[in-house]
């Protein structure tokens, strides 16, 4: 059992309060293991076991998630050779055995269902297509149009992509899962319903298909949460730049998922993945829709950024210690008055973070350009040891750094919702927040 298998299963029982999946592994007798199913951008362990010496028992969904459709992993956890199958859950009940040492796709059993046929059959074909076209485009690229060979090589090429499209149409009404997540693991490399000549078209496609025919449920339960939406999220801020297009897909992607925690999840990761590439913008123009939508219930970790540090709001006061660990509080409005600076910029960093490191070393060079713009830098750590912090702050040039040893659960970073370094927030003369960024360019560009 050296690798995990892809398994798309079936069923054979009911059960009207939770799901069973009959399990029949006589030559694992003794291993103990983890049963996991997935929600969003959490992988949950649901039962935990150990497989007694006939190889039978039974992996139970709790009634709180069950029905379940979805993907799920049983994994082997006290053996070197550790190994597992992933599952596609349909459901349903169903059951699945296999006599030998080594499961593969010829010695397991399956009863109720023949989806793993049907996927395999669908994945060949698709794979023959790609194939395919991608030796027709080299043709192309290979012949110059005036070779009498480059007309036909180009035709079949334009087929290929018709017979891909049609396949992918295809697929899209079926209702069975094993279909979707093939969808969906297209996506994550980068395949939308159509085959695009460019980047930018390519993006289109794929983001028109989130918007319009993601079945969201599917990919709640998928395993692939996180990784769809950072790639949405990337689709606008890096290919399309277009902040108003990306308001009216959060708008209608928003209504087609009505279960509270799964929005919150994706309005949570949705931030997440704008923030770390400093697209405050595209938060606060998203914030007013989170909040009156009435899904989300707790405003914790990367959900605090609708309600916290964004755009327009209040700057919150800073909580610092000096060197005889004296807390101090920090009015930035007050405190630009004080020391006569038009805007105070807080740089939230930790020592030893590539893209902090990165930043720290190009802040020399820009250092007067920025007090040039009356602009007076705080930095906030989220080193966890003085020696560290100390270290990487003897040669700022600015004087004014501090850091409470908590790691981004200190109380500043939780105050202006920081989940990632480096993170820049701009705070003008009256205390209001103007710019949240991860670049130093985009703060000398503010006007």
């Amino acid at each position: 059992m050296k690798k995990v298998i892809l398994l798309a299963l079936g069923f054979l029982f009911t059960n009207s309060n939770a799901q069973n999946i009959r399990m029949v592994f006589p030559q694992f007798a003794g291993k103990s293991y983890d049963f996991i199913i997935f929600q969003g951008d959490k992988q949950k362990t649901v039962v935990q076991g150990t497989i007694p010496q006939d190889g039978k028992f039974s992996l139970t969904i709790p009634k709180e998630y069950a029905p379940y459709t979805g993907m799920s992993r049983w994994l082997i956890t006290n053996s070197q050779e550790g190994g597992g199958i992933d599952m596609v859950i349909p459901g349903k009940d169903f059951s699945v055995s296999c006599p030998e040492k080594e499961p593969n796709d010829t010695n397991i059993t399956y009863k109720g269902n023949d989806q793993i046929n049907e996927l395999n059959k669908l994945y060949k074909e698709q794979q023959l297509i790609l194939m395919r076209h991608e030796s027709m485009l080299q043709a192309t690229k290979a012949f110059s149009k005036e070779d009498k060979s480059y007309n036909l090589f180009e035709e079949r090429y334009k087929e290929q992509k018709n017979f891909y499209k049609n396949f992918q149409d295809r697929l899209s009404k079926n209702s069975d899962y094993a279909q979707k997540f093939l969808q969906i693991v297209n996506l994550t490399q980068g395949l939308g319903p159509q085959l695009e000549d460019t980047e930018e078209k390519n993006a289109r496609n794929i983001a028109q298909y989130l918007t319009q025919k993601m079945d969201w449920n599917a990919l709640y339960t998928s395993g692939h949460w996180s990784n769809i939406i950072s790639s949405w999220v990337s689709i606008y801020t890096q290919v399309l730049n277009s902040p108003f297009r990306f308001v009216e897909d959060f708008v209608k992607i928003s209504t087609q998922i009505s279960d509270k925690n799964m929005y919150a999840d994706f309005a949570g990761r949705t931030a997440y993945f704008l923030n770390e590439q400093g697209k405050d913008a595209y938060i606060s123009a998203i914030a007013p829709l989170v909040i009156s939508s009435g899904k989300v219930i707790n405003y914790e970790g990367s959900l605090a950024l609708y309600q916290k540090g964004t755009v327009g709001q209040t700057a919150p006061d800073l909580i610092v210690k000096d060197s005889t660990n004296t807390s101090t509080v920090i009015n930035l409005k007050d405190y630009a008055s004080q020391i006569n600076y038009d805007k105070t910029l807080l740089l939230f960093y930790a020592s030893g973070c590539g893209s902090c490191e990165n930043l720290l070393q190009q802040m020399p060079m820009y250092y007067s350009q920025i007090e040039a713009k009356g602009i007076h830098i705080i930095a906030i750590s989220a080193d966890k040891e003085e020696k560290i912090f100390k270290a990487k702050a003897k040669d700022f040039k600015w004087k004014d750094v501090y850091c409470d040893y908590k790691g981004i659960q200190g109380e500043n970073f939780k105050n202006y919702a920081v989940t990632g370094t480096p993170t820049l927030i701009l705070v003008d003369n009256k205390g209001k927040i103007e710019l949240r960024t991860a670049e130093i360019k985009e703060i000398l560009a503010f006007k």
